[in-house]
């Protein structure tokens, strides 16, 4: 009977985690503003567990997290697993680039703490990433966009497209990329549309302003991706436009250049109002952050992320 009442307990929880994360992803589709702010845990929570391993990810959905984002690559044998350099190096007990290995020799791997202490995790799969996070929060996908040796353009993202398929999992994947439109149309085809699909903007981007006007007439993103180490760049000076349009504004505070000093420095170690606070102000609503339990912390305070 005691074991009856926590299966009950346990399904429960999960429709009710299922429930809220499909009213943030509707909240978050919708061209409307909202005084909510979503939150990105980078390399999911990589200050109390290995980055990308199952704990991080684990500890960032316990925390409220939002999107883990996360780092793909390719084995050998071509399975993709979650490392965020080309080699296992740094971050396992073992050498050699991810691509000249296979998925049973990276499974007899183990990862390495962020400061280089053993562990006992091993470097997780996508499959494995998605059978956690199904239902509960968003994958954001990074490194996808990189051209592999030996294979076809886009051919990373073509795999990623099959494995979320299977899953059934489109619609919870966040893609961030600085391709021009024709290119993300012709490799993501009518998935386009159905992931979470998210346009840098950024000054090194040719013809800047013309490449966000396309996004916006023929796909409407979900959300753009700013990177701006000044007030004076062109990248900022679009993002009235994009609030008009409907898209949400995303930003990743892990990066001084990336928000012109308002990042996660400035917010943990001064005030958070003078680095998140201030993104705040200027109309984000998807921040990414490596401390994404202090974040949170911060958006309750202010109720933005309830």
């Amino acid at each position: 009977m005691r074991g009856l009442l926590f299966s009950c307990l346990l399904l429960g929880s999960s429709l009710f985690a299922g429930a809220q994360n499909n009213s943030k992803l509707e909240l978050l589709r919708a061209k409307e503003a909202t005084d909510y702010v979503w939150v990105a845990a980078h390399r999911a929570d990589y200050v109390f567990a290995p980055e990308n391993s199952i704990q991080a990810l684990e500890n960032a959905i316990y925390f409220g997290a939002d999107m883990i984002e996360t780092d793909v690559r390719l084995t050998k044998d071509g399975h993709v697993v979650m490392m965020h350099d080309y080699t296992v190096d740094r971050m396992t007990n073992g050498t050699g680039r991810v691509s000249d290995l296979t998925l049973a020799e990276i499974k007899k791997l183990q990862l390495k703490t962020n400061w280089g202490g053993s562990t006992k995790f091993q470097v997780p799969t996508l499959e494995e990433f998605i059978q956690v996070a199904k239902g509960k929060v968003c994958l954001y996908l990074d490194k996808a966009g990189y051209d592999l040796p030996e294979h076809e353009e886009g051919h990373l993202v073509r795999e990623l497209l099959k494995i979320l398929k299977k899953h059934d999992v489109l619609k919870e994947t966040v893609f961030v990329l600085n391709w021009p439109y024709e290119k993300a149309k012709r490799i993501f085809g009518d998935d386009l549309e159905k992931v979470i699909y998210c346009p840098v903007i950024e000054d090194k981007i040719s013809n800047l302003e013309a490449y966000v006007d396309e996004y916006i007439q023929k796909l409407s993103p979900v959300a753009f991706q700013f990177r701006f180490a000044s007030l004076e760049t062109k990248s900022y000076q679009l993002l009235p436009k994009v609030l008009e349009s409907g898209s949400k504004a995303f930003v990743a505070a892990t990066w001084d250049e990336h928000t012109a000093y308002h990042s996660d420095q400035v917010s943990i170690f001064k005030r958070p109002s003078e680095g998140w606070g201030w993104l705040l102000e200027q109309g984000f609503r998807i921040l990414e952050t490596n401390y994404a339990r202090d974040l949170i912390h911060y958006l309750d305070t202010e109720n933005r992320h309830n």
